[in-house]
């Protein structure tokens, strides 16, 4: 399991409509939405290093504007060889890039 937080200097609601950039960075299948809570589950495919991710992100407020929250956890095994940290990494650059702003932390 891989967390990854970054707070952004934008409303959580900028944040919020980025994410489906980064779902389709990160080759994210079968979306779920959730904006009551503010949070997005998806899936991805097999790689060569696992069976596949699920990803959890949650944007919520925080001091500086907003944070987004990313979990991923293996499909299935124990070891994901990093693959958790770069969709994480991957999925944040690509929200970031879409919202038209810069990670603060």
């Amino acid at each position: 399991m891989t967390t990854l937080q970054q707070s952004f200097p934008v409303p959580p609601d900028a944040l919020w409509t980025a994410l489906p950039a980064g779902i389709q960075a990160i080759g994210g299948k079968t979306p779920f939405y959730d904006p009551q809570r503010g949070t997005v589950m998806c899936r991805t495919g097999m790689s060569f290093l696992s069976w596949g991710q699920i990803v959890n992100v949650t944007v919520s407020h925080a001091p500086s504007g907003s944070a987004l929250t990313i979990v991923t956890t293996l499909k299935l095994g124990v070891f994901d060889w990093g693959e958790g940290k770069r969709l994480a990494r991957r999925f944040a650059a690509a929200v970031a890039h879409a919202a038209g702003t810069a990670a603060l932390t």
